[in-house]
């Protein structure tokens, strides 16, 4: 019952504590509300007095201001929206509009709403129409004027308060297309293609903005597919089927592009003249297929990696031996069906592991003990007594280090460039630290923090094969970033200068076509009015 009754006692301390401190930031409220009133900022000195009445809501010296002073407020916050609409900033007069909606609705809520008022929501709408044609207004002179990207932008501004409204869309859209034709007048295919995409994105099936995308597309894509730069064919031609994927044979292209543009990459070998391996197997071997395990789940679908078999019945073929294969260019020149080729060297593969060392220590602990103590009346009483002790203890040190340095290179089989050449120096180590043989039974007894520490700490180094592991695996992924990097992606180059697109001869054809009929049709024509001629001329005879 008791703990029941302090418990209420608790509910209801904080319960007041909560009030007074509501009533006092009401009271600061009203007193901020009364220096701006004497400021004569009206509006400033209502929204403090509103704020005070949400902090306490019978607060009756707030609401009494409130209601004394809620029309100037009204009056000083209209004068400021009506000032900004005369000078047709409607943006800012439609914040103030809707501040002034906003007041209005709090006052009512206190019964202070004792005079008439605009209808403040019907402003903000009228502002919204208003602006939005002040924009399309200065949308229409930029376009008129040819300035189609900064027309883009005030079109976009005309719909942010009324979409739609009028022909802003249609207008975004045209003028994205002129933009188009101006790039593609000025040989900017790839910037044209975009803009007419864009068009298209603004306005579904505007004019022939999918065709004319989708043919610069497949235009650019032929290009690089002809100079042998097929990843940049193939992304080309993916742009195209993300906007018409049945544009002519766009598909057929696409598998072209992808099969010229698979690169292999072969491993050659990794010296390792030092001897060293891991639980028996080839330190060099152990690199290379952690690179290729790598390699094939982060690389694209255009690396492959070439195994040892595929390799070896490429070199049978061509009357080649891996053991014949160097890093001279003269002799893998001759290699066909491999782009690069990845060789590596160790030089130094270091293991230190010195000796643990021990050393004794000692420290100051508190052990408490059953005593007898008396009060003040000299009464005995059974207490628990600190007694300092000394702790002795030894500290046990140990490491190990391992380090391995080398080199890896990849060559261009079709160049003999060398287009990586990665330095290997990697090192990993392990430490630990502990106190143990304690004089003392430290869990019933009070020492310095530091020392537990010691006492709970890791006692067992990492084993070098784990370590050697790390290393090889640090070193795989370096190689691995450099390769993708420099390897996996397309080639930088520039977009063409010249670019026929391929539906320009269709078209020319088609006009053709066209224009030959439309001749038959008159020369046709012709010919039968003549002969109307003709016969009404024989019938009168």
């Amino acid at each position: 019952m008791s703990i029941q009754i302090n418990k209420v006692r608790l509910l209801v301390l904080v319960f007041t504590v909560i009030v007074c401190i509501g009533c006092s930031a009401a009271y600061q409220a009203v007193k901020r509300g009364n220096e701006l009133l004497e400021m004569r900022n009206y509006y400033g000195a209502a929204q403090e007095y509103l704020t005070a009445l949400n902090l306490e809501r019978d607060n009756k010296d707030a609401k009494m201001k409130l209601c004394q002073i809620s029309k100037q407020a009204y009056e000083q916050k209209l004068s400021l929206a009506e000032n900004f609409e005369k000078t047709s900033d409607f943006e800012s007069a439609m914040g103030h509009y809707s501040d002034l909606a906003n007041f209005l609705d709090r006052v009512n809520s206190y019964n202070c709403l004792n005079f008439a008022t605009i209808n403040a929501r019907v402003k903000i709408t009228e502002m919204k129409s208003s602006s939005s044609e002040k924009y399309y207004k200065e949308a229409e002179n930029l376009f008129a004027g040819e300035d189609y990207s900064n027309a883009i932008s005030r079109y976009r501004d005309a719909l942010r308060h009324n979409n739609p409204y009028k022909d802003s869309i249609e207008k975004i859209a045209e003028s994205y297309y002129r933009i188009a034709r101006k790039f593609e007048a000025q040989r900017g295919f790839r910037n044209a293609a975009k803009n007419y995409v864009d068009a298209n994105m603004t306005m579904k099936g505007y004019k022939d903005a999918v065709n004319k995308a989708a043919d610069l597309y497949y235009s650019l894509g032929n290009y690089f597919l002809s100079k042998q730069l097929c990843r940049n064919a193939w992304n080309d031609f993916n742009e195209v089927t993300r906007i018409k994927p049945d544009f002519k044979n766009v598909n057929q292209k696409i598998k072209e592009a992808e099969a010229c543009s698979v690169t292999k990459i072969a491993f050659i070998k990794f010296d390792n003249p030092t001897g060293k391996d891991i639980a028996g197997a080839s330190m060099g071997d152990l690199i290379f297929d952690e690179i290729k395990s790598g390699m094939q789940k982060r690389a694209s679908q255009f690396i492959r990696v070439m195994d040892r078999e595929e390799l070896e019945t490429i070199l049978s073929e061509q009357k080649l031996g891996m053991a014949g294969i160097t890093d001279e260019y003269a002799i893998f020149k001759r290699l066909k069906g491999v782009h690069y080729l990845i060789f590596g060297k160790l030089s130094q593969v270091y293991f230190n592991k010195p000796m643990q060392k021990q050393e004794s220590r000692q420290t100051t602990g508190t052990k408490y003990y059953s005593c007898t103590q008396y009060d003040r009346k000299g009464r005995p009483y059974e207490a628990s007594c600190p007694k300092n002790v000394n702790v002795y203890f030894k500290q046990i040190s140990a490491n190990i280090n391992v380090s391995l340095t080398g080199s890896m290179k990849v060559l261009s089989v079709s160049t003999g460039e060398q287009v990586i050449y990665h330095n290997i120096n990697v090192k990993k180590g392990d430490s630990v630290r502990y106190a143990t043989d304690f004089s003392e039974d430290i869990s019933q007894i009070k020492i310095d923090s530091s020392i537990t520490a010691l006492a709970d700490a890791r006692r067992d180094l990492t084993d070098e094969d784990r370590l050697m592991r790390a290393v090889v695996n640090n070193i795989a992924n370096d190689m691995i970033r450099q390769i993708l990097d420099k390897i996996d992606r397309p080639i930088s180059v520039s977009d063409p200068v010249e670019l026929k697109a391929e539906s320009e001869t269709p078209k020319a054809a088609e006009k053709a076509t066209l224009q030959q009929a439309e001749t038959r049709d008159i020369q046709h024509k012709r010919y039968q009015d003549k002969k109307a001629h003709k016969k009404s001329s024989g019938g009168k005879k």
